[in-house]
């Protein structure tokens, strides 16, 4: 009997002392542990992406951009690439922070006859953004319409295309950082600018004095006889009945819109296209914006008539917008903060 309280002392003598030796030793905790930030990949303060000499319907190139642009990054196609012809600039977010983008649409085209009238304002639209080390950013450069007829004369000026910002997976309002509307273009021998004309900073599309709906939810614009509608972000602008081509909507390549071959009166002459950001291809008539939904085209070029500006978008911090307020082509400069 003895024997046995003598093992059963030992055993818990054993286990006490073994806890003791336990409750001594400090173990690791992960309170307040973090991961250790991931390295730059390249030094970035600030930089302006434009259309790198580009003009019309399509996009720059990346030998364009590399041949306008400055900083050693934007030669590694790891960071600055544009992996085709269509001209949306993909860029690789270098660190982790916040970032100021500020955006402006291009300005409309003005008819060929119509002498110094040119389309609507581009917007401007601002605003700050959480962005994380290697994303992948699609940036499109709105190009203004040169009024440049395809035929012999009296063509009227194509809308302006929107400039746009967005994040992976680049195909809903949820990847939207920031687009900024284009102007919408004059006619041929009168041009007629107004509110609706300038690129607007309300989502929905310009209407024009031709057609009166306004385009939304990423839409492309409506047209009218002659000028064709902008295009948005999700869809292609609308056909005019005689010419013009709507403008090619961002998630299908942002081209400017173009004409119609083989296509009745007013084909060999009147004609004219987009800019690059989905502005709305022409007849005689101003095409409109493009935007995050298209601008309207208008009817007519007589006195009286105007086409609309694209409308824009931005789902940032600390925004600050503004409508018809840049002429010439669009940009888009980033800033880390």
């Amino acid at each position: 009997m003895n024997c046995l309280l003598n093992h059963t002392r030992f055993i818990l003598v054993f286990l006490f002392i073994s806890w003791s030796l336990n409750a001594q030793v400090a173990l690791p905790t992960f309170h307040g542990v973090q991961a250790a930030s991931e390295s730059p990949l390249y030094s970035f303060s600030s930089h302006t992406f434009t259309n790198c000499g580009a003009t019309g319907r399509n996009g720059p190139t990346l030998s364009n951009c590399t041949g306008t642009y400055s900083p050693s990054w934007t030669d590694n196609t790891n960071y600055l690439n544009v992996p085709s012809d269509a001209g949306i600039q993909y860029w690789t977010v270098p660190e982790d922070g916040t970032y100021t983008i500020e955006a402006w649409g291009a300005r409309g085209g003005k008819g060929t006859t119509n002498g110094s009238v040119y389309g609507g304002l581009g917007a401007r639209m601002r605003g700050d953004f959480d962005l994380s080390h290697g994303d992948v950013i699609k940036i499109l450069v709105g190009q203004q319409a040169d009024g440049i007829s395809r035929g012999s004369s009296n063509a009227g000026g194509g809308g302006g295309g929107g400039s746009f910002v967005i994040k992976s997976p680049y195909n809903s309002n949820g990847s939207i950082l920031v687009i900024a509307g284009g102007g919408g273009g004059t006619g041929a021998n009168q041009g007629v600018v107004n509110g609706n004309t300038h690129g607007q900073i309300g989502e929905n599309g310009g209407i024009a004095s031709a057609n009166s709906n306004e385009s939304e939810d990423g839409e492309g614009g409506y047209s009218g006889y002659d000028g064709a509608g902008g295009g948005g972000f999700f869809e292609n602008g609308t056909n005019s009945e005689t010419v013009g081509l709507g403008g090619v909507s961002f998630v299908n390549g942002g081209a400017g819109g173009d004409y119609a071959i083989g296509c009745s009166y007013p084909c060999g002459a009147h004609m004219g296209y987009g800019g690059f950001g989905g502005g709305g291809g022409v007849g005689h008539a101003g095409g409109g914006g493009g935007g995050y939904s298209g601008g309207n085209g208008t009817g007519r070029w007589g006195n009286g008539s105007w086409s609309g500006g694209g409308g824009s978008y931005n789902s940032g911090s600390n925004t600050s917008n503004s409508a018809g307020v840049w002429a010439t082509n669009g940009k888009v400069v980033i800033t880390k903060n």
